[in-house]
């Protein structure tokens, strides 16, 4: 299964919109940033200290895509999220917490719960209170430990992708101008 976001573009190109929602019909998290201030690693300053390989490290993890799924020997309920092992979707980042989040499908809506984590869990910039879900539909950015995450359902993933595959004298550039030739 593809990693990276460069991958799932690939793929995409390779299968087509519908047969790559098929193939992949679950929701994801993509890293799609690395920095802020941390409460735990922050100097007096307010900033956050990294060591050479600490960031090496971080960085490896940018453009990951994690499909949100259970692992094949887990017992049924919420996806779990976590830096350890024990989580179904594992970001191995000493800013995430041992068990940071539940990501669960209740009643047909997703609904992610901070686990009352040290740095906390931000969706769209707003603060989670730990333990109270927060409904998502896709779209949504988050903030885990030092990361930033997009949620996205399969069909919004597809469409993603979509506009990151499409040739570049159509659509709009990352300014949104439009980009279609005029003849």
């Amino acid at each position: 299964m593809p990693a990276y976001l460069a991958e799932f573009e690939a793929e995409y190109r390779r299968l087509g919109p519908q047969s790559f929602v098929r193939a992949y019909p679950w929701p994801v998290l993509i890293v799609s940033g690395i920095g802020g201030v941390l409460k735990g690693n922050a100097s007096r300053s307010g900033t956050m200290i990294a060591m050479n390989s600490d960031l090496l490290q971080a960085t490896a993890l940018a453009g990951r895509v994690f499909p949100v799924l259970k692992g094949r020997n887990s017992v049924r309920g919420p996806v779990t999220i976590g830096r350890t092992s024990d989580n179904d979707l594992v970001i191995p980042e000493y800013t995430i917490s041992t068990r940071h989040c539940l990501l669960a499908l209740v009643d047909g809506e997703y609904r992610l719960t901070d686990m009352g984590t040290t740095n906390g869990t931000l969706v769209n910039e707003v603060p989670l209170t730990p333990r109270k879900p927060c409904r998502l539909q896709g779209g949504e950015t988050m903030r885990m430990g030092r990361f930033s995450l997009l949620f996205h359902l399969p069909r919004g993933f597809g469409e993603f992708l979509r506009q990151r595959t499409q040739p570049e004298d159509q659509g709009q550039d990352d300014f949104g101008n439009d980009n279609k030739k005029v003849m």
